[in-house]
């Protein structure tokens, strides 16, 4: 040792730290191999067991996690509460059902197969239904499997995992009714994919490993093998026998070790096993990685020894560098030294000692520099300061030599907005007079000089300026004040800015004006509205005393009512008008979207425009071109509103014989998936003036002429039009003349619906359809939409043909079900054709469906009819019209076959809550004229006191008024709806009201309501209501 010691004295300090380092790591090194492989031998198994644990415990949370997310997606239907409803009464309601698999279901279930993997198949059964199977996935359980499942379901309400004798996984789970969940309406069963829901049965892996996931029946759901089978199948047999469904934790044998990880929420156990000849291997491994360890950190010791040393000897040379350089009276020092020990604190004693004499040099330059810079930054900001406040506000100040008017001082900005020369201003400042608009005020020059002659200060008010060069009026407040001082006599002038004031005044006076304007408009309106709703009025209490006068006359009765009942819905027409022009102006008006029929729409209006042109004995002619659909995405209220409100005015606006032309034209658009739509309506009415086109949209405008005014009108409903026009984003045109007539173009994109529809035909019998029309290009285009339902369409130009081809077909067993006959067709009309076909059905005893296709059905309607046509229909034929048609039919058809012995109201009770009077007693008078008692309450308070005093049975339905005093209609359903007896939760509350917008109506059904009615009140609506209820 002592020698060792010797040797390094000789060395450099260098070699020194070297060889002390190494020793210092070599050593340790040693010691800790050693213990490492002792350790490392004894601690093998208990390591295999902890990375068995862990991994179990990754697989285990893997599937359970699984386990509950997929449990969860089955929970989640149950959330589907109109479904659950649809289901319970699907014996007596399929269609619902049907709906509500189609709108919510079936998407739900489609998403969740395409948003998770682990899910297969989703499907539900039910016994309530009486088909075999609605849509994909939903049927009736025929399977024995399924049967024995469903059974099960009805025991248990929570979810149970289940394996089919394939092997596949299932979850199930009871659905029970909505209303009051506690009977069983049907069962939901979800099925896992095996390979994705168990893929963590192979993400983390051990050695040799096994695994075994039993479930609660002691079978196997899934496994993994050993690589050695004939040891994997004796782990297994162990297993079934339950040699471990008590096991704790590990278990070891002379051939494996096992693992029981837990159990799952589903009663699935999870074992995790390995080959006990795999843990020899791992000590070996062990031992070896532990000398390549041991090795390897020796090398790095050496190493880092090395670097270290070298590190050291360095830093001590830096040093006498520093020291060097501050002898020779250089302090920037550029060696830096980041060590933290007694070198690195010696560096930083050298670098502040270095810094400490540098800055004693650096302070006494810096104080004479900062006393400079301080006295020249004075000056400087003083005079931007001065230049920023008034420069900024456009303000002018000047310093004037009293005798000479020149100016001494003068700001910047005066040339620029003054719009004059610095030098004329400088010169003298008399030259301001240039921009001075002349006015009743002295002028600026003679204020300067009588200021200067008197010393008095001058004030100014308003000073009008021009800028000649911008073109800009400007105006400002002056004032002018008298000084002397050592240099004599001058004047200070100041003017402050008022331009911005003034234009705020200006706008002011317009915006005071535009208010005068308004106001006066709203007078003009309300004149106009007191005479349109005066005029309905006046024959309401006009005739309502004629009816008094005359009351034992029952004719002249029935006739001054009907007129009091025309008045009545002209006065409800001009409140809506009026309405719908409050809700447009205040953006309150909204759009309802969802399919609708082309051919219904031209249906509704063609019903009412057809019948207005034939009391004028005017000629009213449809055309379509191009109308390859019927549905499209729309609102049909307010598309309805629009052609309605041209076409009426097409009807005021034409004379007697006059012509109207509405055409409906479809084009392709440049947004995919949508079309165009060009309604035209045209007319040769009185017309109107040029001058009177660029206001027909503007609200409260009518054209003033001696024919104009014998029509009555609030001038509101173009501007309603055009509003909801554009809130649809379309366009509408006008292009009249005055005396030869108008035409209206509305421009409309909506998204087209294309669908078949083969249930509705089949469902109806009608696999076979004879057009009879001599138009080949109307039935082609009806045989295009209808081979797509598969219905076979045949056509027959000709009455002797269609009849020949009837015999045909009856003849071959392939009868014709449906007949579609044009008005007149060659050398036949369409009642002789009918009477003609029904003579054939009485010999063959058979029924075919006839419908009567007419562009004014209403001059053959009653001799079609008679013949035995089932009905008629307006062309252009519409799919959807004739479905509607067909509906109607088979709904007449049930209608005459149902006897009802009495009226459907008679002896139903209402609570009728109301409190106005007047309404009350109208109301109690149609219900009791019908057979119906009524018992009235005046206030919500006292609706909800008499149901709490009552019993099931006391009342069927109950009519509820929304705005009343103590408490309104709202508030009182709620209260009901929340009462404990099961009945007043149930009963139906039907909202009749004057609150008629579309918000209002949500907050009816919002609380708790079943149904909305708007007043005035049609007793034909409240029958119909009422009946759909009692239906139910």
């Amino acid at each position: 040792m002592d020698g060792l010691l010797k040797l390094l004295k000789l060395r450099s300090i260098k070699h020194q730290l070297k060889a002390i380092f190494a020793m210092l790591v070599v050593l340790p090194i040693i010691i800790i191999g050693i213990y490492a492989y002792v350790v490392s031998k004894s601690n093998v198994t208990e390591l295999t067991k902890a990375s068995m644990q862990g991994s179990a415990e990754v697989i285990f949370n893997g599937i359970e996690t699984g386990v509950k997310r997929e449990t969860d997606v089955i929970k989640f239907f149950l959330y589907e509460e109109a479904f659950r409803g649809a289901l319970d009464h699907a014996d007596a309601d399929p269609y619902t059902l049907s709906a509500e698999m189609t709108e919510t279901i079936e998407p739900l279930i489609w998403y969740y197969i395409g948003s998770d993997n682990d899910i297969e198949e989703i499907h539900i059964y039910s016994e309530r239904i009486k088909e075999n199977r609605i849509g994909e996935f939903l049927s009736y359980p025929e399977d024995e499997e399924v049967k024995k499942w469903y059974e099960m379901c009805k025991n248990e309400n929570e979810s149970i995992w289940v394996m089919n004798g394939k092997g596949d996984v299932y979850i199930i789970k009871s659905l029970l009714d909505a209303a009051t969940t506690s009977k069983m309406i049907g069962m939901i069963t979800l099925k896992v994919d095996k390979k994705r829901f168990f893929s963590a049965t192979t993400s983390t892996r051990y050695m040799d490993n096994g695994l075994a996931i039993v479930d609660s029946s002691n079978k196997i759901v899934t496994k993994k093998e050993l690589r050695s089978s004939e040891l994997d199948r004796k782990v297994t047999e162990d297993i079934l026998e339950g040699k471990y469904a008590e096991l704790d934790r590990f278990k070891s044998t002379d051939d494996y070790l096992i693992i029981k990880a837990g159990e799952m929420n589903n009663g699935w156990k999870l074992y995790y096993y390995i080959d006990s000849r795999e843990m020899l291997a791992d000590e070996i491994t062990i031992l070896l990685g532990d000398l390549i360890i041991a090795i390897t950190i020796l090398i790095l010791g050496f190493v880092i020894a090395s670097q270290m040393a070298n590190r050291l000897c360095s830093r001590i040379e830096g040093l006498n560098i520093i020291a060097e350089d501050i002898k020779r009276g250089d302090f920037e020092v550029a060696i830096v030294d980041e060590g933290k020990d007694e070198i690195g604190q010696l560096y930083d004693s050298m670098i502040s000692m270095a810094a400490q004499l540098k800055a004693m040099v650096d302070e006494i330059k810096r104080r004479n520099e900062r006393e400079l810079f301080l006295k020249e930054n004075d000056i400087h900001y003083r005079d931007w300061l001065f230049d920023f406040v008034v420069e900024k506000n456009n303000d002018i100040l000047a310093i004037v030599d009293a005798k000479s008017f020149g100016v001494e001082f003068l700001t910047a900005n005066a040339a620029d907005i003054l719009g004059i020369p610095s030098k004329e201003l400088f010169k003298d400042i008399r030259n301001i007079n240039i921009v001075q608009k002349p006015g009743k005020d002295d002028r600026l020059s003679t204020i300067f000089e009588r200021c200067a002659q008197t010393g008095k200060v001058e004030i100014v008010d308003e000073i009008k300026l021009h800028n000649f060069i911008l073109n800009t009026d400007l105006y400002y407040r002056g004032a002018v004040a008298c000084t002397i001082d050592d240099s004599g006599r001058r004047l200070a002038i100041a003017l402050y800015d008022r331009t911005q004031e003034m234009k705020r005044n200006h706008q002011l006076q317009e915006a005071f004006n535009a208010a005068e304007a308004a106001n006066k408009a709203k007078t003009n309106f309300l004149a106009n509205m007191s005479h349109d709703f005066r005029t309905p009025m006046n024959a309401i209490t006009g005739f309502t005393l004629l009816i008094e006068k005359h009351s034992d006359e029952p004719e002249k009765v029935r006739e001054y009512s009907k007129k009091i009942s025309l008045a009545s819905r002209s006065l409800l027409a001009l409140l809506n008008e009026v309405l719908d022009m409050s809700k447009i102006e205040s953006g309150t008006t909204t759009l309802d979207i969802k399919e609708m029929a082309m051919g219904i729409l031209l249906e509704e209006i063609n019903s009412v425009i057809g019948y207005q042109a034939k009391t004028k004995r005017q000629k009213y002619i449809v055309n379509t071109e191009g109308l390859e659909h019927d549905v499209f995405l729309g609102d049909k209220q307010r598309i309805n509103e629009i052609l309605m409100n041209i076409l009426s005015n097409a009807i005021k606006y034409t004379g007697e014989g006059g012509r109207i032309e509405f055409t409906i034209i479809e084009s392709e658009s440049a947004t995919e998936g949508f079309r165009d739509l060009t309604f035209i309506i045209k007319d040769n009415g009185i017309g109107m003036k040029a001058e009177y086109k660029e206001k027909i949209f503007e609200a409260f405008s009518r054209e003033e002429s001696h024919v104009n005014k014998e029509i009555q009108g609030t001038g509101l409903g173009m501007a309603i039009t055009r509003s909801l026009v554009e809130l649809m984003g379309g366009t509408i045109r006008v292009e009249s003349e005055e005396g030869k007539g108008s035409t209206f173009t509305v421009n409309l994109r909506l998204q087209a619906v294309d669908e078949a529809d083969v249930d509705f035909w089949k469902s109806h019998g009608i696999r076979r359809i004879l057009f009879i029309d001599s138009k080949h290009s109307e039935c082609e285009q009806l045989a295009e939409k209808l081979n797509i339902d598969g219905v076979d369409v045949m056509e027959a130009p000709t009455g002797f043909g269609a009849l020949h081809l009837i015999d045909v077909c009856q003849a071959e067993d392939t009868p014709v079900d449906l007949v579609l006959v044009d008005q007149k067709v060659q050398n036949m009309t369409a009642p002789e054709i009918v009477k003609i076909i029904r003579a054939k059905d009485k010999s063959k005893s058979a029924t075919t469906l006839i419908i009567v296709m007419a562009d004014d059905f209403e001059s053959i309607e009653d001799e079609a009819k008679e013949a035995g046509a089932n009905d008629l229909l307006q062309k252009p034929l519409f799919i959807s019209s004739l479905k509607q048609s067909l509906n109607d039919i088979a709904e007449r058809t049930k209608e005459e076959n149902y006897e009802e012995t009495e009226n459907p109201l008679n002896g139903m009770k209402f609570l009728a809550v109301e409190d106005n009077d007047i309404n009350a007693d109208i109301l109690t008078e149609l219900l009791a004229m019908e057979g119906a008692s009524v018992i009235r309450c005046v206030n919500g308070q006292d609706a909800v006191e008499k149901v709490k005093s009552s019993k099931e049975g006391d009342f069927d339905m109950i009519l509820m008024d929304i705005q009343m005093p103590v408490m309104n209609g709202y508030e009182a359903t709620i209260l009901i709806r929340g009462l404990k007896d099961e009945w007043a939760q149930k009963i139906p509350i039907i909202a009749m009201t004057a609150n008629a917008y579309a918000d209002d109506i949500q907050k009816s059904y919002d609380s708790g309501m079943n149904a909305h009615i708007s007043k005035p009140i049609d007793i034909r609506v409240v029958e119909k209501t009422i009946m759909e209820f009692k239906k139910a």
